[in-house]
Parts: structure tokens; C-alpha cells; sequence
């Protein structure tokens, strides 16, 4: 399985013969790459995370809470929140949880909350969880370090912080590689069920965006 960041909260992973983007943006400073899909996730209905008009190839749309099949893989949506509040703030916000070649991924989208228990279980076993750590819409790095605690994946990649020519205001990527002792900066990542490390590693990708 490869995965590879595409910039924000979207990344396009590979395995099986299938091609699956999650979480499309448009106007956010930087410019979505020219991509093709099987499958794309939003995992809510805002502009930075909903653009699937963008991926080219005529994909499969995933959204929402329950058990969706798209391109032959079960994507499980689970129902978070992109508040503390419940929603109040900025609405619902769905994690999707898939496997691919035996590596379940968790893409966690804008949560913007630490998870309960009842939400750990539905969750379940996660060997690869990416996670937003820039705050001010979603968990800051305290909070994502709780979900990674929580949840106790193999592989950790931050997504949705500040990067050269973001135009959105939110913190970078330090203060929560700076919570592990395991950080490794790669241009992207292969994993396999052999090949997943035996302790926590956090993997930041470079961005490939347009």
C-alpha cells in the first residue's frame, strides 16, 4: 500500500488496484494536484475538504456514517464531531476507517474533539491513523496526541497544519512531532503487514500539491 500527501487533509493511498483521495480541497493557497480516483471520502461538507469535483476519473463519493462499498473495499464512517461542542461550532464530522492490502487506516478528518470510549471501540484496531494536529478548527496537538493515545496505531501522519502557502490560519506540525520519540520525514510512504513498525512511528509526508 502507498500513500502519498496530497496537501491539507487529503491524501491519495493505493493498494489492491484501487486508488482512493480523501477529503479534496480548493481554495486554500495551495492548488489541488491533477489526480485520478476510484474512490474519494469527505469527511464533511466544507470547501477544504469536499472538493471531489476535482479528482479526475470519475470516482465512487463515500460519505457519512455507516458502512459503505465502493471499488470493492468497506469504508466504515463513524460519527465524530468538528467541535467540542457537539457540532455547535462547525458541524458533524465523519472518521473513515478502511483496509487495504491488511493495513486498516484510519483517516480522522477535521476532529475537533478527544474520542470517548464508545467511539474507541467503534473504531476498532488501527494500524495506520492520520490525524489533524494544526488546531483552531480541528484537535491542536495536545488533542491529537490523546487520539493517538486512545486509538495506539502503529503509524501516525499529522495532516491539516501549516505549510508553505496554506492560506489558512492554523499552527504547523512541531508541537506534536515534538510529543514522540519516533518521527521520520519521508517524500511518502509503502507500508505492508510485515513492513508496519513494531513501535509508534510518526511519518510526516512531504506535500505534493499543484
Amino acid at each position: 500500500m502507498k500513500i502519498r500527501w496530497l496537501g491539507h487533509a487529503s491524501f491519495l493511498i493505493e493498494g489492491q488496484g484501487v486508488r482512493i483521495v480523501t477529503d479534496p480541497y480548493d481554495q486554500i493557497g495551495i492548488q489541488f494536484p491533477r489526480v485520478e480516483a476510484d474512490v474519494v471520502t469527505s469527511s464533511h461538507d466544507h470547501f477544504d475538504h469536499n472538493a471531489v469535483d476535482k479528482v479526475g476519473g470519475n470516482p465512487s463519493v463515500v460519505r457519512g456514517v455507516g458502512t459503505h462499498e465502493a471499488a470493492g473495499v468497506k469504508f466504515e464512517g463513524i460519527g465524530t464531531y468538528h467541535d467540542e461542542t457537539r457540532g455547535s461550532q462547525r458541524g458533524k464530522n465523519t472518521v473513515f476507517c478502511f483496509q487495504l492490502e491488511g493495513v486498516r487506516v484510519c483517516h480522522a478528518g477535521d476532529l475537533g474533539h478527544t474520542l470517548d470510549e464508545e467511539t474507541v471501540s467503534k473504531i476498532g484496531q488501527v494500524d495506520v491513523l492520520m490525524v489533524p494536529v494544526g488546531g483552531t478548527y480541528t484537535v491542536t496537538a495536545d488533542g491529537a496526541e490523546q487520539v493517538v493515545k486512545a486509538l495506539n496505531p502503529k503509524v501516525v501522519i499529522p495532516m491539516h497544519f501549516s505549510i508553505e502557502g496554506l492560506a489558512l490560519q492554523i499552527s504547523d506540525e512541531s508541537a506534536f512531532i515534538a510529543k514522540f520519540p519516533r518521527v521520520e520525514r519521508v517524500d511518502e510512504l509503502e507500508l505492508t503487514p510485515q513492513t508496519l513498525p513494531q513501535e509508534l512511528t510518526v511519518y510526516v509526508l512531504k506535500p505534493h500539491h499543484g
